[in-house]
Order: structure tokens, then sequence, then C-alpha cells
């Protein structure tokens, strides 16, 4: 049954589940999950895969298992699927998915222009 649930979300419920998931991340206690294991990662990219990205893909499996989908890695791969559906055809979606990634992923830093860069632009 549970397959059958996902793959009848509509987008207007697909809208809704994102803007749970969303919001679970708001809740204190999640919050404070959530901050204790940014801090501990740092700014190490593969501490955050490590210790953030597991406690985020738990917070969003928690609410998504609610509409139908397993509570595994498959479960949230088959919802980041339908969720990157529904962003071709919706700005909404689009957005509130936008947002979901950058809880999951930091903002990356502007590139560092290497030496040889440096100088093709001083010397233009």
């Amino acid at each position: 049954m549970a397959q059958d649930t996902q793959s009848r979300l509509s987008l207007e419920d697909a809208k809704a589940v994102l803007q749970k998931v969303l919001e679970a991340f708001l809740t204190p206690e999640n919050k404070t999950r959530m901050e204790e294991v940014k801090d501990a990662a740092g700014n190490d990219m593969m501490k955050m895969m490590q210790v953030v990205f597991p406690v985020a893909t738990q917070i969003q499996m928690e609410v998504i298992q609610k509409y139908g989908f397993s509570a595994d890695g498959e479960g949230a791969v088959k919802f980041a699927q339908l969720i990157r559906h529904y962003e071709t055809m919706d700005s909404t979606v689009a957005d509130l998915s936008a947002q979901l990634k950058a809880i999951f992923l930091p903002p990356l830093p502007p590139p560092v222009p290497t030496q040889s860069q440096a100088s093709v632009a001083s010397s233009s």
C-alpha cells in the first residue's frame, strides 16, 4: 500500500509534504539536533556527510513515512525523485526543494582563483 500512496501523491500533496518536512526541521528538538551536528562537523565536508546528512535524512524520513514512503534510504530516494519530477512543473515545489537542499548541504564557498587564473585576469 505504501507504494500506491507515494505514486499517487499529487502536486499539491507534494507541496504539503515538503512544507511538513521543512516544519519538522524548525521544531525545537530538531533544530537543536541539527545545530549540534553542524557544530560537530564544522566546515569539513566529509564530516558534514558523515554526521549532518544522516540526522537530516532521519528527520525527513520521520515525516515522509506518514505519506507512504518507507522509512529507509529507498523511501528517501523515491521522495527525492518525486520532488525532482514536480520541481520542473511548479516554482513553489522548486523553492521548497531548494530550502530543503540547503538544510542537507551547506552553501559552497565561492571558488578561489588559482595563481594561473589570477595572473591571466591581471594581464587582461
